[in-house]
């Protein structure tokens, strides 16, 4: 950009530039200008918010905000949160990209259709208007929302970002969003070049983890099936599908999860209450509930009283494999505790308990006597394991155990069998086809790859765990041929 010698010197001295940086240099600081950008930018949005009330009317924002989020029916799920999200999305967008369309709005309006509040703010303001807001509005008008990835940060000063969509690459001026993300995050809003100065202008709050990625990959396999090549008036053409995708993906994120368990049962905690005949009668008719031990091997852990009668024994009710950890050998479905002649059986779903009720009453027959069946809720039980927690170190319980090398031995041997049979495994967010058969594709290779950045950040694992877990990603970059990171 060149500047006038009577101009304002962009450093934001006040003063004019040949009597500032003029000798100086001969463009000005990319972070000073940034910064000017910055402020003229907001107060630009806020003129531009109060010329759409005087050209179109006060419901012009509620006709706008209707249409930006897809012209919701009065059930549909909108919460507040979800409208304080979408704010930092809504105003870029409503003066940059809305056009009012009578056919689409609910309401009449006065202004006219089909120009953006920008355009029509620059043209009543022809030959008045703000050189920097005149360069702003050239360089955001109709630029369209996407979803972006960070490839690179630089904290508290900027980041490298990548349109999935288009494949454009832009260096992006951020302080403070820059101290916030990390390379593999995903991103949702619109990043422009103002006079060679990267700026985001429309930021989703939410930050979109690596593993969502498949998802926007499908769409733009669909906007590559009418143009090979995606510009930024593709993008802006299916504006609409990519806000519905983001949405949904917003809204899944701030959705709190139906809580299932292995089988993807809804989670219901249900004790069985039963009284036996004895324990040493239904011992052994209960003991092959558990397949992954012998009845020698449990009675090992029977306690017994003084004179070697069993009082009081457990026995887990499981069966062999994991449906959603391959490396696991089995999976735990409840337990049995048999305490003299109470028998308490736990279960977390009610399909579980239907089956585990039939499986007593079919072994003790006559021996045992259901009593009651309690259901727990869910809620109580989560703040009673809450106030346990706090009680004792379970982190510090687990650092501790996860020092004893067979204890390591187990955890690393879990993970290799987990990740050898993930590559072959059919996973829903790949299409239902296996790692394999996706990296046949440059597609299906950046999907994956996306799957195995999420997994390798290791939400919660402690520092031993973490490493495995990061090795066995690792090995499944080598068997499938993917770079090593």
């Amino acid at each position: 950009m060149k500047i006038g010698r009577n101009a304002p010197c962009p450093c934001g001295s006040g003063k004019k530039f040949k009597k500032c940086c003029l000798g100086k240099t001969a463009t000005p600081p990319q972070a000073l200008y940034y910064r000017r950008l910055s402020e003229a930018h907001d107060r630009l949005v806020d003129r531009l918010v109060s010329y759409a009330a005087r050209i179109f009317g006060e419901e012009s924002v509620h006709v706008a905000m209707h249409e930006f989020l897809l012209w919701p029916e009065a059930d549909d799920d909108i919460s507040e949160e979800m409208l304080d999200r979408a704010g930092p999305l809504f105003w870029p967008w409503f003066v940059f990209n809305w056009e009012y369309d009578e056919i689409d709005a609910e309401v009449a309006l006065a202004g006219p259709q089909g120009r953006t509040v920008a355009e029509l703010y620059a043209e009543s303001r022809t030959g008045r208007l703000d050189t920097l807001e005149r360069h702003l509005i050239e360089s955001i008008n109709r630029k369209p929302y996407s979803f972006w990835e960070v490839m690179r940060v630089d904290k508290g000063k900027g980041m490298t970002l990548h349109n999935i969509l288009s494949g454009a690459r832009i260096e992006i001026q951020e302080r403070t969003g820059s101290e916030y993300v990390e390379p593999g995050d995903l991103l949702f809003g619109r990043a422009v070049s103002v006079d060679g100065v990267g700026m985001i202008i429309g930021l989703s709050t939410t930050r979109i983890p690596p593993g969502r990625k498949p998802d926007i990959i499908q769409l733009r396999k669909r906007l590559r099936s009418i143009d090979s090549t995606v510009t930024d008036d593709t993008v802006y053409d299916w504006d609409t599908e990519i806000r519905e995708l983001y949405f949904d993906i917003d809204r899944s994120l701030h959705t709190m999860p139906q809580m299932q368990n292995t089988d993807g049962d809804a989670l219901e905690f249900h004790k069985l209450i039963y009284e036996v005949s004895s324990i040493d009668a239904a011992f052994p008719k209960l003991c092959d509930l558990c397949v992954t031990m012998t009845p020698e091997e449990l009675a090992v852990d029977v306690e017994r009283d003084e004179t070697g009668r069993m009082v009081r024994v457990e026995i887990p009710w499981d069966r062999p494999a994991h449906k959603k950890m391959s490396g696991m050998s089995n999976t735990i479905l409840g337990r049995v505790v048999i305490d003299g002649r109470r028998l308490i059986a736990e279960v977390n779903s009610a399909e579980r308990a239907t089956t585990l009720r039939r499986e007593i009453n079919a072994r003790l027959g006559d021996e045992g006597r259901f009593m009651v069946d309690e259901i727990q809720d869910l809620d109580a039980m989560m703040s009673r394991h809450a106030a346990e927690s706090t009680e004792s170190t379970p982190s510090s319980e687990h650092e501790e155990l996860m020092q004893h090398p067979e204890v390591q031995a187990q955890v690393a041997e879990m993970f290799g069998r987990h990740w050898e049979s993930w590559v072959d495994q059919k996973i829903p967010a790949l299409g239902g086809i296996s790692p394999r058969e996706a990296v046949k594709t440059a597609d299906g290779r950046e999907a994956v790859e996306a799957l195995l950045i999420d997994a390798e950040r290791g939400r919660g694992q402690d520092s031993f765990t973490a490493e495995i877990n990061r090795k066995g990603i690792q090995q499944v970059r080598e068997w499938l041929g993917l770079d090593h990171r």
